[in-house]
């Protein structure tokens, strides 16, 4: 895919959590290991050196600061305003990125592994925050206070992620294997659990008092998850490197085979979809690597090969095309698109009719060759 992979300045810490500023794409916001967080700007590329530069950061041990590495970031949805960290020691931070202080923070009873804020809300401003005692706490940024529980996963609560098409449609996957959906504006906000034996005419299974067993979308742990940008699909993938694909409406799960993709890492990691672009991909992290599939055909479009231990996440930006991968191994790559001439267009084009024509241009356009 690169020319040359591109770097961050290394700060003094790790990158262990990162996210791209939504509305611009310009803004990149890091979480540290030793708790505190930087931010980048992505259009501010030092051509000498290839590093972005640096316009903000909070050095862990700072006041104000996580105790423990941070596991999630996120930045307001609406604007740059605002950005929101959270880690182990159960805290939900929210930040000021002009200041780069401290204006709020939530007390959560249990360890926190991710929290996300809806991309699309009006009507409210709710951080969803996956806990370790099995449930979803629902965190009001307008009042300062937690609003609600969701209950029903047995153990850890590991990823939250809300629909970028409805408002009040949540997302959760657990550490008992199961992916539940749910309204949040119902007294009674389960709706389903996604269930691999769905067939297509019973349409999406709610779950009876009478059922012992909430259905498991996976048969090991479920590590990300994510919609697709118009929310109509939902990708889910496990610890044992199962990545599944799912019909948003039914909860039915698509007949697609993506194969195998070893993962190391039982924490929660971030994968990446591309925004309206033709074949629709994913990009997933797989042990040090990041695979990069088509969507509803399950093809292996190309394997990106930079880091020497396992990936933490990945970020697609959608104004340049280009990739950000975060690992273990303590580096932070930038994955370049290449450029090509109207001479390689046209053979791409010309020698190859059909669909292996798009194919073909595709796995150019993202090779990892550097030269």
């Amino acid at each position: 895919m690169a020319d040359h992979p591109a770097r961050t300045d290394p700060p003094a810490s790790h990158v262990t959590y990162a996210d791209l500023e939504p509305v611009d794409h310009k803004y990149l916001l890091c979480g540290l290991a030793d708790g505190g967080v930087t931010i980048y700007d992505t259009t501010l590329l030092r051509v000498d050196d290839y590093f972005f530069r640096e316009v903000g950061s909070i050095k862990g041990g700072q006041r104000g600061t996580h105790k423990y590495p941070v596991d999630c970031v996120q930045w307001y949805p609406a604007d740059a305003g605002l950005f929101s960290t959270s880690s182990r020691d159960k805290k939900v931070k929210i930040w000021d990125p002009n200041r780069m202080k401290l204006v709020d923070q939530f007390s959560i009873d249990c360890h926190v592994h991710h929290h996300q804020m809806s991309p699309v809300a009006t009507k409210h401003s709710l951080l969803a925050v996956a806990g370790d005692s099995g449930e979803v706490i629902l965190c009001d940024l307008r009042t300062g206070t937690s609003t609600h529980r969701l209950q029903g996963h047995e153990g850890a609560v590991k990823a939250t992620h809300w629909s970028p098409r409805i408002q009040h449609l949540l997302l959760s996957s657990g550490q008992d294997h199961t992916v539940r959906m749910w309204d949040v504006r119902a007294s009674r906000a389960f709706l389903m659990a996604l269930d691999p034996d769905t067939h297509a005419s019973e349409g999406h299974r709610k779950v009876s008092k009478r059922m012992k067993k909430v259905p498991q979308a996976h048969k090991s742990q479920v590590v990300s998850l994510s919609f697709t940008h118009d929310g109509l699909w939902i990708l889910t993938f496990d610890c044992t490197g199962k990545l599944k694909l799912w019909d948003s409406s039914t909860g039915k799960k698509k007949d697609v085979n993506y194969g195998g993709f070893p993962h190391q890492c039982k924490r929660s990691v971030r994968m990446a979809v591309t925004p309206s672009m033709y074949p629709d991909l994913v990009f997933l992290p797989s042990k040090d690597q990041v695979c990069v599939l088509e969507i509803f055909t399950g093809h292996v479009v190309n394997v990106l090969e930079r880091h020497f231990a396992p990936l933490y996440g990945v970020i697609y930006n959608p104004s340049t095309m280009h990739l950000y991968t975060f690992s273990s191994d303590h580096n932070f790559i930038t994955w370049i698109p290449k450029r090509f001439g109207p001479k390689h267009w046209e053979e791409s084009y010309t020698d190859e009719p059909g669909p292996n024509k798009r194919k073909r241009v595709t796995q150019d356009n993202w090779s990892s060759d550097e030269n």
